[in-house]
């Protein structure tokens, strides 16, 4: 904080001071009007002194310091603020600016000092960085996806064939490799969502869609699966219950739900499918019993598949919560908008 200056400009006491800084500044006073502009704030705007100084601090910096309360408020108890903001140029040009912001008291009454920082290049390099990154995830996704998907054909083909050219052995182990095959295609499906949630580019068409028919379809793709780990999936209230959402995605999302409940089950253990309407959602509940190998206060949504299944459901304007209890099992409920609501 600066002492009062006795006599001229509020400014006199500190100019040489801020005319020297690395950084741009700007001095503000109580109405918003800019009362010190440095040489680098100067070059910052394109504007020269005189133009700056006077001028209305909401035409360089527009939507800030009218926020800041500088007759009182922050300023008053000597708080310093962290903020983000847009520059602009004379020519209508803007620019992205990182201010600290301080009070500074002065003959004239209390000032906003500001430090301002162009950060045009830091975020043009964390663009590309970004960039880079979905575009190297999408390129490995793809290379990985193209070879699997040629696996789990041809072992499907080999899987077909009569006993006289493959035995019952061979057809087990085809079996094992086409499981494995189908689980690595899902982590690189995984990937390419990521890919997109990571930039904000994952789309939904939330178009009226009926939850019965698409659990149903659920139901019976996992339904054999089930079967085979023993595991008995009962459905309850699986009717027609109209949301707004995308068919496809909400299908993916269920699969995976009741697919995990089932391999978080025993042998002899149940999964629980409801399908409920709560006040303007539509409700789907999906309850195991913990039996399997999932450990003690774990969450069945690990891995890449939590972030997939969450961003599919809150780009439906919905929410997915889960309940775990050590011992008794795991529910998880996923509610979406309903039709018309």
């Amino acid at each position: 904080m600066v002492p009062p200056t006795p006599s001229g400009h509020p400014c006199d006491a500190y100019r040489g001071l801020v005319d020297a800084a690395p950084d741009a500044y700007l001095a503000v006073d109580a109405s918003g009007a800019v009362v010190l502009a440095n040489p680098r704030a100067q070059t910052l705007f394109g504007r020269p002194g005189s133009e700056l100084v006077g001028s209305a601090v909401e035409a360089v910096v527009p939507g800030v310091f009218g926020t800041l309360e500088v007759p009182g408020g922050p300023w008053s108890r000597g708080e310093t603020a962290q903020l983000t903001a847009t520059g602009l140029r004379p020519d209508g040009s803007s620019f992205p600016l990182e201010l600290s912001v301080g009070p500074v008291r002065t003959a004239g009454g209390l000032l906003a000092g500001a430090l301002l920082r162009d950060v045009s290049g830091r975020v043009a390099v964390e663009r590309a960085s970004e960039r880079m990154r979905e575009e190297l995830l999408a390129t490995v996704s793809h290379e990985l996806r193209t070879p699997l998907t040629s696996i789990m054909g041809y072992t499907e083909i080999l899987v077909d064939l009569d006993e006289p050219t493959v035995s019952e052995e061979a057809k087990r182990i085809l079996s094992i490799v086409r499981r494995n095959a189908e689980r690595q295609l899902k982590v690189v499906e995984d990937l390419l969502m990521l890919t997109l949630l990571g930039g904000g580019g994952v789309s939904v068409d939330r178009l009226p869609t009926d939850l019965g028919p698409v659990l149903r379809s659920v139901l019976a793709e996992v339904g054999s699966s089930a079967a085979e780990a023993g595991v008995a999936v009962i459905p309850s209230g699986v009717r027609s219950v109209p949301v707004f959402g995308d068919a496809t995605r909400l299908r993916e999302v269920l699969e995976c739900l009741v697919t995990s409940a089932v391999r978080f089950s025993r042998a002899g253990d149940r999964v629980d499918v409801r399908l409920l309407v709560e006040g303007d959602h539509g409700v789907v509940e999906v309850c195991d019993r913990g039996g399997g190998t999932t450990p003690p206060g774990a969450d069945p949504l690990t891995g890449l598949g939590s972030p997939v299944l969450r961003g599919i459901v809150e780009a439906h304007a919905g929410h997915l919560g889960v309940d775990h209890d050590p011992g008794r099992g795991t529910t998880v409920r996923v509610l979406l908008p309903l039709a018309g609501a």
